[in-house]
């Protein structure tokens, strides 16, 4: 005879609570098992293309993917060389395809992208963009993306054309429309330049009216700058020219949309742009510098309190006569002209036995910018290291 089982309350609650358990493990196995959904298509890259050469100022550049299967998009990611994935800034639907926007960074050389889930690959190289003279943009493989029209077509359903318009003279309608890829470019820029900040791209990139079309200044791009920048002409007709005015290369020293330094710098202008150029100063603003006694003033205001970084009448750039700019500061011998440093030796008025091209000058006797010998002499004072040099 079988004895009947009473069900309690204690029991009818755990075998509900087991119930329940079970049910959720079998959802959660299922969910972590089934695969995810597949891509439809596979995406489409519209830009760059594969092994484009690609120009920018800043480690930065754009990546757009088409995709058919709408529902899918919001998958779509970019894997970098160092298995970073990248999500996308920005995904606009459209009539038959979704654009993803991703906003990728670029080391210099060869750089390696995936796109995930599908796989696709994609390999761009980059080169930094310093100066306009370098770049090569009509070279095999080079990228630009405005180079035969304002918009291309696969684009146009997002970014209409028509909303661009041609720029009539100096001052004009903006192009907000540009800042819609573009905007990137003064996000972090604490100077900028008023064009660029006001929008008026085309006051420099509008290459032709009819058809619109874009385009990158290159080569000599001072006719570019000179349209507003009228006054500066003027250093053309100087004796002494810096090196990138003479070829006519203002973004050389100056970022033409905006930068993090006065007068839109790339660098510090007091001294660290400078030395860009000229490595062989590199080691006088350093804060380990090997060389023992450096001119204080690299330290305050820098190179340009002697040097006018475009041009003057006077060599080196200086803005006055070596002796005339020295005692400036060094006030104490304005106006000596014989006495210096013992009594009846010339200061001016005669050349120099050491370079018998120029005439004798502070510099003759004390480097300007360091020297190891004391009061930055050019030799050392014991001995007579520094008067043999003329006096053999």
């Amino acid at each position: 005879m079988k004895i009947p089982v009473i069900p309690t309350v204690g029991n009818q609650f755990a075998q509900t609570g087991m119930a329940i358990g079970l049910l959720v493990c079998l959802f959660f196995s299922a969910t972590l098992l089934s695969p995810r959904p597949a891509l439809a298509e596979e995406p489409e890259i519209l830009s760059p293309p594969a092994d484009a050469i690609i120009y920018a100022r800043g480690p930065l550049t754009h990546v757009i993917v088409r995709q058919k299967d709408t529902r899918t998009a919001n998958q779509v990611r970019i894997r970098t060389s160092d298995d970073t994935l990248i999500a996308p800034v920005r995904i606009q639907p459209g009539k038959d395809y979704s654009y993803i926007h991703f906003e990728v960074p670029l080391i210099p050389g060869k750089n390696l992208f995936e796109i995930t889930p599908s796989g696709k690959e994609l390999s761009v190289k980059y080169r930094p963009l310093r100066s306009l003279l370098n770049a090569k943009f009509n070279a095999k493989n080079v990228y630009l993306f405005h180079r035969t029209e304002a918009i291309p077509a696969s684009c146009s359903q997002c970014h209409n054309p028509d909303k661009i318009k041609p720029l009539e003279g100096i001052s004009g309608q903006a192009q907000p429309l540009c800042y819609s890829c573009h905007k990137n470019i003064l996000d972090q820029a604490v100077w900028k330049h008023s064009p660029a900040v006001n929008m008026q791209c085309l006051a420099c990139h509008q290459k032709s009216e009819s058809p619109l079309t874009i385009s990158i200044p290159e080569g000599k791009v001072e006719s570019t700058c000179f349209k507003c920048h009228t006054n500066k002409k003027s250093w053309l007709a100087k004796n002494h020219i810096h090196g990138p005015v003479g070829t006519g290369d203002c973004t050389v020293c100056h970022n033409p949309h905006g930068d993090n330094y006065y007068s839109q710098l790339w660098a510090d202008g007091k001294a660290e742009l400078c030395v860009a150029c000229h490595t062989d100063k590199k080691t006088l603003i350093e804060d380990d510098s090997p060389i023992y006694y450096i001119h204080g003033i690299l330290k305050g205001a820098g190179c340009t309190i002697c040097h006018s970084p475009h041009a003057t009448d006077i060599r080196f750039q200086l803005y006055k006569p070596i002796n005339e700019l020295c005692t400036s500061c060094h006030t104490a011998l304005k106006g000596v002209t014989k006495g210096h440093p013992v009594g009846g030796h010339p200061n001016t008025g005669v050349k120099d036995p050491r370079r018998p091209e120029r005439m004798l000058a502070c510099t003759s006797c004390h480097n300007p910018h360091g020297s190891d010998f004391k009061f930055l002499l050019i030799g050392d004072i014991l001995g007579g290291h520094v008067c043999s040099q003329c006096h053999n």
